[in-house]
């Protein structure tokens, strides 16, 4: 199975491709789709009769990081280059900002990876990259030899005008996936969720049996979606940030705990910081009545601190603290990422009492937002200047087919009936 109708409209909208120098395309934004984009280029080189290898910066197996370059010894299927090259560090808006087209407020160069000769072969990759063989992935080092140059656009978690007004909703196009966001929490806020929602006056949402720490459905505590929005809203009075700890769980197992909740949040270039705002604070919301509410900023209470994270490594490394110093954490993490069999401690928790994630190494993450159940989903963009898209993000549009996407991210319109119709201010909804 391959396009939905919406995808060949969506791909037809994007028009004729630009052609690109020296065989190099450049995207930044999303580091969502990242996996995708890498499995996507993979399979138009292997259509092309070429064969690809993805150039990084670390040693990891089962992760990209945020540059890195994917090579094919022909031209991919559908294109006129054979080298892409990605930098997701800045987070959606960098689609944009960074790109050669844009030349508005904000519009800046940045850097990309180029292969050498001295970059070495690791190992078969694992996870969510399991599909890379033995040595199809290099490690050239941290070097971005690429320097100062603009991009051909990319991809953003939503569309360009919930990062900007101002930006015109004709540049974005859908891209055909959905992706999933999930709050993660710290090991300590997990645990000791688990134990108070086992008992009656917890809301018996976890099952008695659960041993501490376990991840299925069943043993996941759940937070609510007005307790996050307490949480992140700009209220410094409100019960959520003067109560701290006992807001969310009554007692701590954890000696010396401090009573602080702290916020792991995103900054505004970030897609998944406008998923929390779209999701929790009514972002689309317009006029006197149902208007937005405003998000916190970088601030330190005495039981409450919101902490600001360039990136999703960022936040990650914050909910992976279990320092006593540290209290309770939390922050938004697209559901791309897995904590389960790996070094990190954080932990997916239910939103709602719907769980986001199976909690398992190798799950879809995907399988109750696919079902209409849990909708804290929003549809991935295309920046494509003037209806023009570059000629690698249509090819990718039509590279992935049904069950082959990355974790935590689904085909719109063909895995689900269930979408938000291209439009992030609509609810999400059978379409």
């Amino acid at each position: 199975m391959k396009l939905s109708k919406l995808m060949i409209a969506a791909i037809a909208a994007c028009g004729v491709s630009h052609v690109m120098a020296a065989g190099v395309t450049r995207l930044t934004g999303s580091s969502a789709s990242s996996v995708n984009v890498v499995r996507g280029a993979v399979n138009l080189c292997t259509t092309a009769g070429g064969t690809a290898t993805v150039f990084k910066t670390t040693t990891a197996t089962n992760a990209l990081g945020n540059q890195f370059t994917v090579q094919c010894t022909a031209d991919f299927d559908q294109t006129t280059v054979d080298e892409l090259r990605v930098n997701v560090a800045g987070g959606s808006e960098t689609a944009v900002l960074n790109a050669a087209l844009f030349t508005g407020a904000g519009s800046a160069a940045t850097n990309f990876l180029v292969p050498t000769g001295s970059c070495t072969a690791l190992a078969a990759g694992t996870e969510s990259l399991s599909f890379l063989a033995a040595g199809q992935m290099k490690n050239c080092g941290t070097t971005l030899a690429d320097v100062g140059v603009k991009s051909d656009g990319g991809y953003l978690d939503e569309e360009g005008p919930v990062f900007n007004p101002a930006y015109d909703s004709t540049d974005f196009a859908p891209s055909g996936f959905s992706q999933v966001f999930g709050i993660a929490v710290n090991k300590t806020l997990y645990e000791d969720l688990q134990a108070y929602q086992k008992t009656v006056a917890g809301g018996s949402i976890v099952a008695a049996a659960c041993a501490v720490g376990a991840t299925t459905p069943e043993c996941q505590p759940s937070v609510s979606r007005a307790q996050i929005a307490s949480l992140v809203n700009a209220s410094a009075s409100n019960a959520a940030k003067t109560t701290g700890v006992t807001f969310l769980a009554p007692s701590s197992s954890v000696a010396g705990l401090t009573n602080k909740i702290t916020y792991c949040k995103r900054p505004q270039t970030s897609g998944t910081q406008q998923a929390v705002q779209l999701y929790f604070l009514n972002y689309d919301g317009n006029g006197p009545l149902g208007g937005k509410e405003p998000v916190v900023g970088t601030v330190s209470l005495a039981k409450y601190a919101s902490i600001e994270n360039s990136g999703s490594s960022n936040v990650k490394a914050c909910v992976n603290s279990t320092a006593a110093a540290d209290g309770y954490r939390f922050g938004a993490i697209s559901l791309e990422n897995n904590p389960i069999g790996g070094s990190d401690t954080y932990r997916f928790v239910k939103l709602n009492e719907v769980s986001a994630t199976e909690g398992v190494a190798g799950a879809s993450n995907t399988a109750t937002a696919i079902a209409g159940r849990y909708d804290f989903v929003y549809e991935l963009s295309a920046y494509c200047p003037g209806g023009t898209c570059a000629d690698i993000l249509n090819a990718l549009g039509t590279s992935i087919t049904a069950g082959a996407s990355s974790p935590g991210i689904f085909l719109t319109g063909i895995e689900s009936k269930y979408g938000r119709g291209g439009n992030s201010a609509k609810g999400y909804a059978v379409r």
